[in-house]
């Protein structure tokens, strides 16, 4: 995990795939050609998401792949500002599921309600590192 103060989520991105051994331009690549993927490039938010399958998180990393059974949103990376990212997801495709791992150091499946991620703030999620 990237210790910073920076706001930049574009920076902050950069700086989480300096430490990984991913590339940005290639995963940002594979998803713009994933039918339904989302990417989200801003200075404020920088999302990476595509819809799966959530029985099957050993597929999730493929970037170029969108099953036709989708039940679930798989953030690939998230940075930034967490109510924009919030107020931007009710504007998706609803599905039924969230999924995301936590980084580098566990890489364990989440899967979460979609209603938990776009819940009012008294309901939110307190903190996602992706």
């Amino acid at each position: 995990m990237v210790e910073c103060m920076e706001t930049d989520a574009r920076i902050i991105a950069i700086r989480y795939y300096q430490g990984s051994e991913r590339a940005l331009a290639e995963d940002m690549a594979a998803l713009s050609s994933t039918p339904g993927a989302i990417i989200i490039y801003l200075p404020q938010l920088v999302v990476l998401m595509k819809a799966v399958d959530s029985r099957k998180p050993e597929q999730w990393e493929r970037l170029c792949e969108s099953p036709p059974e989708a039940d679930a949103w798989y953030v690939h990376l998230m940075a930034g500002d967490l109510k924009l990212a919030r107020d931007t997801a009710k504007l998706q495709k609803s599905r039924p599921w969230l999924c995301f791992q936590r980084g580098m150091r566990n890489t364990r499946p989440h899967i979460i309600r979609w209603e938990r991620f776009v819940a009012p703030p008294h309901h939110r999620l307190s903190l996602i590192h992706i």
